[in-house]
């Protein structure tokens, strides 16, 4: 029975001790955006940076869906390593023999990791060269490469530094924006309604330009995903960029600005009314 407690008791601590770590550090490990990816032509990007930008520190701010984020010690950039793990599978179980009856299933889920890695590959590519200026976009690089010659020092949420050859990973270079709500309420302390008025049509516009283009958002929340520049909008999640497989009617094109503004429209109807009229009816 003393053995069975004492098993139980360091069962738990385990537990107990891998959750605080993870509380501790967001889950973040430099396993999980690495990678031996086979170099893909169809994910080159030929354009350089100013690679000085990665002179300085980058400390831990975040955790999205499909990336770590750091933001440069100047708060003026941010860098997203790819949360490739989530994509991959194990390195062990590409290694082992299975029985017959699991091949089948083990790969049904490696071509469906394969394909969730491509449309997000895609989304990126489609950001960069369809809408650089109106994402933040500052430097995309989803193969290895040799051109870099650069390791960045990453300080995670604890502290800890790691020290990263770009060359060998997967990630994207943004401005970094402030959020939209947070980003009105900066607006209008500092510079005035008027101000909050034009960052308001700013972001119509982005959200309109997209429409035009033909590119859709599967997620498209501006409570996270979109934020400013100043008063420049600018979408911040590009990981969900899709072309349109058919034309959209005026009307269509009205009412998806409509749906995507719509709980923006709420919050401003609550905090700032005056600024209301400057979404489209």
């Amino acid at each position: 029975m003393k053995t069975a407690l004492k098993i139980c008791a360091l069962i738990l601590a385990a537990i107990f001790l891998k959750r605080f770590c993870y509380s501790k550090t967001d889950g973040f490990a430099l396993y999980k955006i690495q990678s031996e990816l086979t170099a893909n032509p169809d994910w080159d990007v030929e354009e350089m940076c100013d690679t000085t930008l990665f002179d300085q520190p980058y400390h831990y701010l975040a955790k999205g869906a499909q990336s770590y984020v750091f933001l440069s010690e100047d708060g003026k950039t941010v860098i997203k390593f790819f949360r490739l793990y989530h994509l991959l599978p194990p390195l062990w179980l590409t290694k082992l023999s299975l029985p017959f009856c699991y091949q089948a299933y083990f790969v049904d889920k490696l071509l469906e990791k394969q394909e969730e890695l491509r449309k997000d590959f895609e989304s990126y590519k489609i950001a960069f060269h369809e809408m650089r200026e109106e994402t933040g976009l500052i430097y995309l690089h989803l193969n290895q490469t040799a051109m870099l010659n650069k390791t960045l020092t990453l300080v995670d949420k604890i502290g800890i530094e790691h020290r990263v050859s770009l060359d060998k990973m997967q990630f994207l270079v943004q401005k970094k924006a402030d959020l939209v709500y947070p980003g009105i309420e900066k607006i209008v302390d500092t510079q005035g309604l008027e101000a909050a008025k034009g960052a308001i049509t700013s972001l119509v516009s982005l959200l309109t330009q997209r429409v035009e283009k033909g590119i859709f958002d599967k997620d498209p929340d501006l409570n996270s995903n979109f934020g400013f520049l100043g008063t420049q909008a600018v979408q911040i999640d590009v990981g969900r960029f899709r072309y349109r497989s058919e034309e959209m009617s005026p009307a269509m094109k009205r009412d998806e600005i409509l749906r995507i503004t719509d709980n923006f429209r709420q919050w401003l109807s609550q905090n700032y009314p005056p600024l209301v009229e400057a979404l489209p009816l």
